[in-house]
């Protein structure tokens, strides 16, 4: 007991700092798992990330205020063996770390109480789960600081031995016991992976032995030995040497990971940029043959016109998963672009897949075209104002499409100077579709009011000058109304321009536009419910989507939200916590305009 009462009187200060900043990171990571899958995320959090480190400095500081300060020597001349005083601090810190993570674990489980189902032995299988995982990072740190002046270099060799080991062994380190115990299946699945669980007591028998044979080697004199500092000499010499171990393990191939695709049997095109097309029918009535040398030779006449560089090359993967307007883009290997879609889906828009393989080089040459919101907009609409200038039945459809797009802007409020200086805005109201030609309005009033040369001069300026990748852009890079004002058409100019050539004749008040609303419904205890309705008449093949918003998150992507039904009106197949976010948004297809228009996008957040 004396044993006891002199480790709590020499570390209670330090056991009151971890436990107050335990307290906050439990509350930080709270507040983020609220929106997670589950609110027990904030205990997976708290245990493996602050309750690994937490650990690690607590072990470190039991061993090293004894040997490194020699009251050690002190102890051994009381009537008490070694074996004694060594399991008398093993178990104080041991005891120490349960007094703040038992009541943290009873509290989550509390506060979850509500919002989660702890029935089926979940909880005893993430407490057991979690002990053993703490079990053993306090018997490694504890043995890893017995080593004391060599412990930094210990831990640098079991790091770089645990990164290399993650390069290049074909089963990744997480899971491995013990860190499977702690994977993201802790706070979800009730199972217990026993044999996980008993690999990982094995490792902590052991490393307790360890620690027990460093203690007493040499009748205790191994610790005093190594409590000395190591001369300046010798701390150089270990230096260098993880210096240089740690370069010699970037010579080592990686573990190669299989590529997602490879396109065998591929239609390729017959000139530069090459086009290779994964699909051996014909997409929209196009021959994959005639499809790869058209968009080559669209992507080469482009290049010339804009002034860029050598073009990547483009391959067409089919994807039967996707809706027939869903094309992406995205880079699959250096000097290599890959584009997604469903090639062989009826209705597929082979004007559409041109617009995305334009854009798609544009930005593989001028990256910040990608995300600098000012940008894209001009981005997309001079890419459908290229491929209308030689078609007029498509010129015809943009100008359908972009008549509804500022009647549907205008009805929910949203001027066109603030949806040409906020276009992440106008795509989450209007849609990809109806967005896209509102953008290739505004592009076709620049050509217009320009002229011909000092367009092209602006789009080159624009869209094919070399930009960085990062925050550099931000500065480097002028912004797109610094280039209107350049160009003698400033931005509030522009709109009005757009806001005129949009103007439909006197013809009688149009008729409404379908609304999406969302209303809250409150439910038992913190929940609600979230209840929709497409007022108006919503045309055939509506479709309701949601998606919940993490914290900081501002964009969405349509492809990443969850379906929620197809009727008028309804309820969200979920409940949600208070303050929790979340976006609902509505969209159906028009034939008339050949395309799917968003309804309505509506931002709720739970009270």
């Amino acid at each position: 007991m004396a044993l006891l009462r002199k480790e709590w009187a020499e570390h209670r200060l330090f056991l009151l700092g971890l436990y107050l900043i335990g307290g906050a990171v439990l509350g930080m990571a709270w507040i983020v798992a609220r929106t997670d899958v589950t609110p027990l995320r904030a205990w997976a959090t708290l245990l493996t990330v602050y309750g690994t480190l937490a650990t690690i400095l607590l072990a470190n500081r039991l061993v090293m205020r004894e040997y490194g300060a020699g009251t050690q020597l002190f102890l051994e001349a009381l009537p008490v063996g070694r074996g004694r005083v060594l399991a008398t601090k093993w178990l104080a810190g041991w005891a120490a770390l349960l007094v703040f993570f038992v009541p943290m674990f009873g509290l989550v489980l509390w506060g979850a109480r509500e919002h989660v189902y702890l029935g089926g032995g979940l909880p005893a299988a993430m407490a057991l789960r979690s002990s053993v995982y703490l079990l053993f990072v306090y018997a490694g740190a504890f043995a890893v600081a017995l080593t004391l002046r060599l412990r930094f270099v210990v831990w640098g060799v079991l790091f770089l031995a645990m990164a290399l080991l993650d390069q290049q062994a074909q089963v990744s380190i997480r899971d491995w016991a013990p860190l499977v115990l702690v994977r993201a299946d802790l706070v979800l699945d009730a199972r217990v992976p026993w044999r996980a669980v008993g690999q990982t007591l094995a490792l902590c028998a052991g490393l307790t032995g360890l620690a027990l044979l460093l203690a007493l080697a040499a009748r205790g004199a191994l610790p005093v030995v190594l409590a000395r500092p190591l001369s300046a000499r010798t701390r150089t010499l270990v230096a260098f040497v993880l210096a240089g171990v740690a370069g010699l393990s970037t010579l080592m191939e990686h573990r190669a990971v299989p590529p997602p695709f490879k396109l065998q049997d591929a239609v390729t095109s017959r000139t530069a940029p090459l086009v290779h097309v994964g699909w051996h029918d014909a997409v929209a009535g196009v021959a994959p043959a005639r499809l790869a040398d058209r968009l080559s030779a669209d992507l080469a006449r482009l290049r010339g016109w804009l002034g860029l560089s050598e073009l990547a090359q483009l391959s067409l993967v089919a994807d039967a998963w996707r809706e027939p307007d869903e094309i992406t883009f995205a880079p699959g290997s250096p000097r290599h672009l890959v584009i997604r879609a469903a090639l062989g889906a009826p209705g597929f828009d082979v004007a559409q897949l041109q617009e995305v393989a334009r854009v798609a080089h544009i930005v593989d040459q001028s990256p910040l075209q990608g995300w600098r919101e000012d940008r894209s907009w001009l981005a997309w609409g001079f890419s459908s104002w290229w491929g209308a200038e030689r078609d007029a039945a498509r010129r015809a459809l943009l100008e359908r499409r972009a008549a509804v797009a500022a009647r549907s802007l205008a009805a929910h409020g949203m001027d066109m100077r603030t949806a040409l200086r906020a276009p992440d805005a106008m795509d989450e109201l209007l849609g990809d579709c109806l967005a896209v030609a509102l953008s290739w309005r505004a592009v076709q009033t620049l050509h217009e009011r320009l002229g011909p040369e000092r367009f092209q001069t602006l789009m080159r300026t624009a869209l094919a000058a070399p930009s960085a990748d990062d925050a550099r852009a931000l500065i480097a890079a002028p912004s797109t109304e610094r280039l209107l004002d350049g160009a003698g058409l400033p931005l509030a100019t522009l709109a009005r321009a757009v806001d005129a050539a949009l103007a439909a004749p006197d013809a009688g008040a149009p008729a409404a536009l379908p609304m999406l609303h969302v209303d809250v419904v409150p439910q038992a205890g913190a929940m609600a419910a979230l209840r929709y309705r497409v007022s108006g008449s919503p045309p055939a093949g509506l479709a309701v989507r949601y998606k919940v918003l993490r914290p900081m998150e501002s964009g969405v992507d349509p492809m990443s939200t969850l379906w929620a039904g197809g009727a008028a009106g309804g309820m969200l197949p979920a409940t949600f916590a208070a303050g929790t976010r979340v976006f609902v948004m509505a969209d159906a297809l028009d034939p008339a305009l050949g395309c799917r228009t968003r309804l309505g996008a509506v931002r709720v957040e739970a009270p």
